[in-house]
């Protein structure tokens, strides 16, 4: 039987994702925006599709996590999330951020610089955000654990969890192809 020779366009095609071909999606958190101005950002999805599971064609299936990059204006704020089934990481690769951390259950919002080409991992069940607190704009890179990470959850009785739980069902129309 004769061996099939390896086919390095159709790898490529597969496995590779170009700058030139991707697109600032500034509407993937814009039900956040609508909340609050403050919360404006803009994703580059690069390998699957993020805990939003916006359908993007564009970009490499997924395995084992996400990965996109993230555009923060000055002055914006990453609302606090927490993941519960799945670690976060924000490297920044422009700029300079504070990361926000909290305990579930407790009020203190803990800050932590970040600077370029610093990285920080949130595990699971750990509030989680970022402000860009500078004058220019910074840039990230976000991993996500898993190929489809559960929706995040916001503080309780906040104006985004209430939100959240109504795209819940939304979003699982889109991951099982109902949209």
């Amino acid at each position: 039987m004769a061996e099939e020779k390896f086919n390095v366009a159709e790898f490529e095609k597969k496995y590779v994702a170009r700058l030139q071909d991707r697109s600032l999606d500034w509407n993937v958190l814009k039900f956040q925006e609508e909340i609050d101005p403050k919360y404006k950002r803009a994703q580059m999805r690069y390998i699957g599709r993020g805990a939003t599971a916006n359908n993007d064609s564009n970009v490499i299936a997924a395995e084992h996590f996400t990965l996109s990059t993230m555009v923060l204006p000055a002055g914006c704020i990453g609302p606090l999330h927490l993941h519960d089934d799945v670690e976060e990481v924000f490297f920044i690769l422009k700029g300079s951020v504070k990361a926000l951390i909290q305990e579930v259950g407790k009020d203190e919002v803990h800050e932590i610089r970040l600077n370029e080409r610093d990285c920080i991992s949130s595990p699971p069940g750990v509030y989680r955000g970022i402000h860009n607190d500078g004058d220019e704009e910074a840039l990230m890179l976000v991993m996500l654990g898993a190929v489809k990470p559960n929706l995040p959850t916001y503080v309780e009785g906040s104006p985004l969890e209430e939100l959240r739980i109504q795209r819940a069902k939304e979003r699982e129309a889109i991951i099982n192809g109902n949209n």
